[in-house]
């Protein structure tokens, strides 16, 4: 009786914690989940089948636990992953609705705005004190081409926006911070809507040498390629952060494997591409963009080539990309779910 007691109290748990699931995720027309419930809950009413089972299999209470903790780890693995899901649509909702703000906004700031062929995009959070010498530093013609500057402003309240605004350029200035990725996807929209044809990023941290944005540019421009990305490897690389140069060598190595292509430089964020690419590849990732983008044109079989692209310490300011650790896990997290994408 004991037994025949115990096995009814757990397949009422097993349903009650079956229906939770169901009524958290919001999906009440799954089939097996149905299925679970109606097997359940007829064992909860009749648990005489599972005990005639448990008695001629000589089976203990250890063995009986053991199933529990499986189907109870099962159930929460479900519920978990029902989570996340849930959790991505609602952040889709999320960046669609601040996406949709900061173009409105900007076309209300630049009623008509047009931009030259060859745009940069310069993502910046908490910058103010950087962004002045980046923009000055900006050749306004390549090879002929006139030059429009594009600053995106990610959710800083550090007026960053004022500096760029005083220097003339446009900006874009986004009330939540959402990641580099983030913003440059607005960027990218932006640049390509009022008429960019060519894009060139840029960090607003002073890292990079504007100076070296005409061997990044000439080739598509010239359409020897698709796809510029600038290599520290190739040009200057000053740091005192030897986990950091491993991590450079370790990441180019592993995406070239990946990709089978050499990579010098994979995070780099000193690029020139042309717009119809950026069109063409669907960026989701708010935070990591580098190695998205690049494995993603890649697999497209779009032209990518490198060429030198120094980077320096940062002018002024704390890098945003966090403790060398976070960033590798979230870096490698970023690769291989976009190759798996690419597939």
């Amino acid at each position: 009786m004991r037994v025949m007691f115990a096995m009814r109290v757990v397949f009422m748990v097993f349903t009650v914690l079956t229906l939770g699931l169901m009524g958290f995720s919001g999906n009440w027309r799954s089939r097996w989940q149905w299925v679970l419930v109606v097997v359940f809950g007829a064992l909860a009413i009749e648990a005489g089948p599972v005990s005639h089972f448990v008695s001629v299999n000589n089976l203990h209470l250890v063995d009986g636990m053991i199933l529990f903790l499986f189907i109870v780890a099962g159930t929460l693995y479900s519920a978990l992953k029902a989570a996340n899901v849930k959790a991505g649509k609602t952040l889709n909702i999320i960046n669609q609705l601040v996406d949709q703000q900061a173009l409105a906004d900007f076309n209300r700031e630049y009623p008509g705005a047009v931009m030259q062929p060859v745009t940069v995009v310069i993502p910046a959070y908490y910058e103010v004190e950087n962004i002045g010498r980046v923009l000055d530093s900006i050749p306004r013609v390549v090879d002929d081409t006139p030059v429009t500057v594009l600053v995106v402003v990610d959710g800083s309240p550090d007026g960053t926006d004022r500096v760029v605004r005083e220097h003339g350029d446009f900006v874009s200035y986004i009330s939540v911070n959402r990641g580099q990725g983030a913003a440059l996807r607005v960027g990218y929209r932006l640049a390509i809507d009022h008429g960019a044809q060519y894009i060139v990023t840029l960090d607003a941290d002073g890292q990079y040498d504007p100076s070296e944005m005409y061997g990044l540019v000439k080739p598509v421009l010239r359409d020897e390629a698709d796809y510029v990305q600038g290599s520290r490897r190739m040009g200057r690389y000053v740091t005192d952060d030897v986990i950091r140069v491993m991590g450079v060598y370790w990441f180019n190595w592993l995406i070239g494997l990946l990709l089978r292509q050499r990579i010098t430089d994979s995070s780099n964020g000193f690029r020139a591409i042309k717009a119809g690419v950026l069109k063409n590849l669907a960026l989701s990732e708010d935070q990591y963009h580098a190695a998205e983008l690049l494995i993603l044109a890649v697999r497209k079989r779009y032209r990518v080539i490198e060429r030198p692209a120094s980077m320096y310490p940062r002018n002024s300011g704390e890098t945003k990309k966090g403790h060398n650790l976070l960033y590798a896990y979230h870096y490698a997290r970023v690769i291989f779910k976009s190759w798996l994408r690419a597939i």
